[in-house]
């Protein structure tokens, strides 16, 4: 398995809607530092005109730099929206992704889990939903593009599989993010391994524990759980990519870094990129790490 090392916007996502950072000065960026792709979210390109995405795509190709399609959520049964609704969201990232080369169209259910703890119905039909939206743009999907669905903050491992059942494994993958497992209390590595045999792409980030206290100090609250760039945190990120690099599967993995920890006004992804860089080399193998 050779795994491809990329950069998502959303490493950059408070800057670029501040208006600090350009879409092509990230591009140069990822290009500068080393990377092979940049994963760009839609959201981050939705104000372009026609011609500023195909210089923004012609910048990209003279820098050795595939671009790939990050579409947004297909929808929320509880709010509203209908089958119809998400299928024509998941066909509008598709064109997207064919219009900028990508091989994949990602996306996600649109719902945290956690705010519906205790309400399994309703979990059941958001998981319902999810199924016909992608079941009804799979039908018409005849460009080559893969339809990709991220293990988000949203369903166990077991429904994604319930999921990727019930569309059919050769109508829809999984884009798999190898730390999300936690927001659903899920073990991660487990969830990566049974997951990854739908999945030729993902993110990759880590995590850190914050303890909580009262006033005098004599006792925790709780603890928060903050996402943060790899390698500046606590996840057992060899174990969890040694599944991927390790697959005797073949082929390519384009694995792209998910910045979250990002804010407006304050540059600080090229240090941070270059540190998570350097150790992703070293656990995927890649030819820069054996240079």
């Amino acid at each position: 398995m050779k795994v491809t090392l990329g950069v998502d916007t959303l490493s950059y996502h408070c800057r670029l809607v501040a208006g600090d950072v350009t879409l092509t000065e990230v591009v140069e960026d990822a290009a500068d530092l080393g990377f092979e792709f940049v994963q760009l979210n839609a959201v981050h390109f939705r104000d372009h005109s026609d011609t500023q995405l195909d210089a923004l795509l012609r910048r990209a190709e003279g820098l050795g730099l595939r671009l790939a399609l990050a579409g947004d959520v297909v929808g929320v049964a509880a709010r509203g929206d209908t089958v119809e609704d998400g299928a024509s969201r998941v066909r509008g990232w598709i064109a997207q992704a064919q219009r900028i080369g990508s091989p994949y169209a990602r996306m996600s259910s649109g719902f945290y889990r956690a705010e519906l703890a205790g309400r399994p119905e309703l979990i059941r039909a958001e998981q319902d939903y999810l199924i016909r939206a992608l079941s009804l743009a799979a039908d018409s999907n005849d460009s080559g593009v893969q339809i990709l669905l991220e293990n988000h903050s949203d369903f166990t491992p077991e429904e994604y599989v319930g999921i990727v059942d019930a569309v059919g494994h050769e109508r829809v993958g999984v884009f798999l993010d190898v730390i999300n497992p936690i927001s659903v209390m899920a073990d991660p590595l487990s969830t990566v391994e049974l997951l990854f045999p739908w999945a030729p792409a993902g993110h990759v980030k880590d995590y850190r524990m914050e303890s909580r206290y009262v006033a005098d100090g004599f006792h925790r609250r709780g603890f928060e759980i903050q996402w943060c760039y790899p390698g500046e945190g606590v996840a057992d990120l060899p174990a969890l990519l040694g599944v991927i690099a390790g697959s005797d599967r073949g082929g390519e993995y384009l694995l792209s870094i998910e910045g979250l920890d990002n804010r407006e006004r304050v540059a600080d992804q090229r240090p941070r990129l270059t540190a998570s860089r350097d150790l992703l080399r070293g656990l995927v193998g890649t030819r820069e790490a054996a240079a």
